[in-house]
């Protein structure tokens, strides 16, 4: 039947389920997850429990399917089918052992011979043209070049994507182990090939129990075994095996061997070390690796197709009678090859002349959920209504898909929902708390917090149960709450359970600090209050010697000391006896008060002044009175402060103060003393004076200087010239622009003590100024005596009266020289008359006019 179901199928197969190969299409491995443990009732329908990936896609295929893609019937007759193998562009390659034959199956469902006469032989050529012995292993590399095991003659052959055959390695005619290159290397009965990334061929060199590696070279090496029939672990030269069959590579570069005559899987380390993986197995013949290490292998002789993962773990994936997860029981014999597509699809090729593929993506589950569940292996979620009871079991789930695999763990348990039994505690006395919330503290059987444990209570007079839930105490009494609790699809409803609750309510009383009072202090209450007031407060004193207090908590002070004031309060039968407060109360003699007035010490002061003292009084209470006195009699009006202009130097000023606040005066004792020192009144005075006097000259520096008298402190002068402010603060000003008439004077502010005009005012200067006339200097003159010109006269110089004049001749001498120009130059130096000529001369005005210099010529 299944065969019948097969030849429908493979037409679809053929032009559908393969696809140009893609071994990145799904780069990661899923990474899967469900919410775990679960329990479930019984009958009821569950909520579809869906996992969660947060690795690579997983196709939403079935596990283990399996469907034919070539052979069962399909022309021709392709024979005993010993490898098959995908190249990087999707297309199946499958190998005939019996036929000699290689047979492509394209992406489009193209089925046609691709190499190979069908002769026993080994010649290179292309396509047809080329011939094989039994061969058996195939592998294809990246760039679509195929490599295969000649198993009669001993060879690894290369074909090209166009179908050329040349041979790697190998001699036809020699049997052996000889390492070498090409040719000159020997193999014995090469079966399964794998390919690393570098191009490197590993060999299942059958017949001499050795691992053979073949570079792209063509240079062969024995990569492990010794040679020797056995099973031994450890490096690599000296590991055995026992036939040999296949090799396959994982991502981290391990190399696993089908060791079928020992029935297991062996390791290989990229350091050379050589171990068991896995035992148990019927003749496994082929074997290939996923991206997370899962193993699949052809056992030939068990007839299945298994898996085994990085744990170690063995489960058969087709044959051996299973059915696959589309409820169809697929039938595996003389599995020999097998290969990966790298999209999620397993080919298998089968003694008996078929090809399979089977499907290696989905979710597999590790055992039948409980009945009534339902698994779905194309999408992983478990649904259904469960129909009998099951215990809390571990189910293992797998979701694969085409880099690899991932597992994960879900409990789940089918019940029967549970009695709620509600328990209270013991009956009790129970007290209102603070919030007036009364606490029942039922428990129960069943703690899930969607159905919680509700009340009643019989006496809405006691106790209410608010919209909130919660019993709020209303008073003092007795009520009967009963809890009751519904039930839910874990637990049936709880039988209502009644408790009989006496209600008392707390009693607190509240006792303010009691402030610090004097044994003048009058009667005054204790101030504690309660929050009840049906129940009135009682007080005592632990020492009465100090206070008392009556009935009603009136405090009396007694005398001077400390004493524990407590209030406390009884109960009855609906309200506690509160617990007692207590607070200290301190009494404290009346206390002496003090005085001190200010200005201390000695005050010094001027003949008539009013002087001011200010008391500082301690302890003085809120009416006090103070006594001044002068030399020891009384004097002032009782007030803080005492002022006076009669006093004297010598005089002395002290003070008392009484409080008056207590039940007796009380006085301080006389404060510190003050004196006073008193002087005269002292009068400032200024005279100014110049530094010239009479008449000047225009542009003449005059000086001006202050004399003050009675000064005591650093003063500060102002000048005026005419009432305008001139100078800067100095007792000196000088000046070279005077005129005729100006009025300078001069103010001074001087500080000390007892001065009776701080600013003063000076005498005033009129100042006397002429213009000088233009002074014209004549070039000639003629001293001839004819009464004409007979002197070099220059009126201008007449103003200057300080002015100098000299005249020199031509060779430096002096001639003449006067101060002021009273008498004019006549023509003679030392009494004798000069010679005609020019003379050179130099007057100085010793004024702003400054220095004029020039010839005059002397005429006879």
């Amino acid at each position: 039947m299944y065969r019948l179901f097969s030849v429908l199928r493979v037409a679809v197969l053929l032009l559908v389920s393969l696809s140009f190969y893609a071994p990145d299409l799904l780069a990661q491995a899923p990474v899967i997850n469900y919410t775990t443990p679960h329990t479930y009732k019984l009958n009821n329908p569950i909520t579809p429990l869906d996992p969660s990936n947060t690795g690579g896609a997983v196709p939403a295929t079935i596990y283990g399917k399996v469907s034919t893609i070539a052979g069962d019937g399909f022309p021709p007759y392709v024979g005993i089918l010993s490898g098959v193998t995908v190249d990087p562009f999707g297309n199946v390659f499958i190998l005939s052992w019996s036929r000699n034959l290689i047979y492509k199956l394209t992406p489009s469902g193209n089925f046609s011979l691709f190499a190979g006469s069908g002769a026993i032989g080994s010649n290179d050529g292309l396509g047809a043209a080329a011939s094989f012995s039994e061969p058996d292993g195939i592998v294809s590399d990246g760039a679509g070049n195929l490599y295969v095991s000649d198993d009669k003659y001993s060879l690894i052959r290369k074909i090209t994507p166009e179908g050329l055959v040349t041979t790697l390695a190998g001699n036809p005619l020699v049997l052996g182990a000889t390492n070498g290159t090409g040719s000159a290397a020997t193999f014995n009965s090469p079966r399964g090939l794998a390919i690393d990334a570098a191009g490197n061929l590993y060999v299942a060199d059958q017949a001499n129990n050795r691992i053979r590696k073949v570079t792209a070279a063509g240079v062969v090496t024995t990569y492990a075994g010794s040679g020797a029939v056995g099973a031994v672990n450890g490096m690599v030269n000296a590991a055995s095996f026992n036939t040999p069959t296949a090799v396959g590579l994982d991502d981290s570069g391990n190399l696993y061997v089908s060791d079928s005559g020992n029935g297991s899987i062996r390791k290989i380390t990229p350091a050379g070390v050589v171990s068991t993986f896995a035992t148990g197995l019927n003749f496994p013949r082929e074997l290939r690796v996923d991206g997370t290490g899962n193993i699949y292998v052809a056992e030939q002789n068990g007839n299945t197709i298994k898996r085994i993962s990085p744990a170690g773990v063995i489960t058969v994936i087709a044959g051996s009678g299973r059915t696959d997860a589309s409820g169809k029981t697929a039938t595996i014999q003389g599995a020999i090859g097998l290969a990966m597509d790298g999209k999620g699809n397993l080919f298998v090729g089968e003694t008996i002349g078929l090809a399979l593929k089977i499907v290696i993506t989905g979710y597999t589950i590790s055992k039948p959920l409980p009945a009534g569940m339902v698994f779905d292996p194309k999408t992983g979620i478990i649904s259904g209504t469960p129909t009998a009871l099951s215990p809390a079991t571990n189910y293992t789930i797998t979701a694969y898909n085409a880099t690899g695999s991932n597992s994960t763990t879900v409990n789940i348990q089918v019940a029967e929902p549970q009695p709620s039994v509600i328990t209270f505690p013991p009956p009790a006395i129970v007290n209102m708390d603070v919030d007036n919330i009364l606490h029942p503290n039922a428990t129960s059987t069943n703690t899930n917090a969607e159905t919680p444990i509700t009340y009643t209570s019989n006496n809405p007079d006691v106790a209410i149960v608010g919209a909130d839930g919660q019993i709020h105490a209303v008073a003092p009494g007795t009520t009967v709450i009963t809890a009751h609790q519904s039930g839910n699809d874990d637990y049936l409803p709880a039988v209502p359970v009644s408790q009989t609750f006496t209600i008392m309510k707390n009693q607190v009383i509240t006792f303010p600090p009691l402030a610090d009072k004097s044994t003048c202090s009058p009667d005054f209450p204790a101030g504690a209050t309660s929050s009840n007031s049906t129940i009135p407060l009682t007080y005592v004193s632990s020492n009465t010697a100090v206070a008392t207090v009556s009935a009603t908590g009136i405090i009396h002070i007694v005398g001077a000391g400390s004493a524990t004031i407590t209030a406390s309060q009884s109960g009855n039968n609906l309200y506690n006896a509160a617990t007692p407060k207590s607070q200290t109360l301190t009494v404290t003699a009346p206390v002496v008060p003090s005085v001190s007035i200010s200005p201390p010490g000695m005050w010094a002061g001027c003949d008539g002044m009013e002087a001011t003292y200010t008391a500082d009084a301690q302890n003085a209470g809120n009416n006090a009175t103070y006594q001044w006195m002068v030399n020891g009699q009384n004097s002032g009006d009782h007030s803080k402060t005492f002022t006076s202009s009669t006093l004297h130097t010598g005089d002395i000023i002290t003070c008392v103060v009484v409080n008056n606040d207590g039940c007796v005066p009380l006085t301080s004792p006389v404060s510190n003393q003050a004196t006073i020192n008193a002087e005269p009144y002292h009068t400032l005075s200024l005279n100014i004076t110049s530094s010239v006097s009479g008449t000047i000259t225009a542009g003449t520096s005059v000086t001006f200087k202050a004399q003050p008298f009675n000064v005591q402190d650093t003063p500060v002068y102002q000048w005026y010239i005419n009432g305008q402010t001139v100078g800067s603060n100095s007792a000196a000003f000088t000046s070279n622009t005077l005129a005729d008439g100006d009025v300078v004077s001069c103010t001074m502010a001087s500080g000390g003590a007892c001065i009776a005009n701080p600013i003063v005012s000076s005498n005033v200067i009129t100042v006397a100024v002429i213009t000088p006339e233009k002074i014209t200097v004549p070039n000639t003159f003629t001293p001839n005596s004819d009464g004409y010109n007979d002197t070099w006269f220059i009126p201008g110089l007449l103003s200057y009266t300080n002015c100098t004049v000299n005249i020199y001749n031509r060779y430096g001498a002096i001639m003449y020289r006067s101060v002021g120009y009273q008498h004019p130059w006549d023509g003679t130096s030392n009494g004798k008359t000069v010679p005609a000529g020019a003379y050179y001369y130099v007057i100085d005005t010793k004024s702003s006019s400054g220095k004029l210099s020039g010839e005059v010529t002397v005429l006879r």
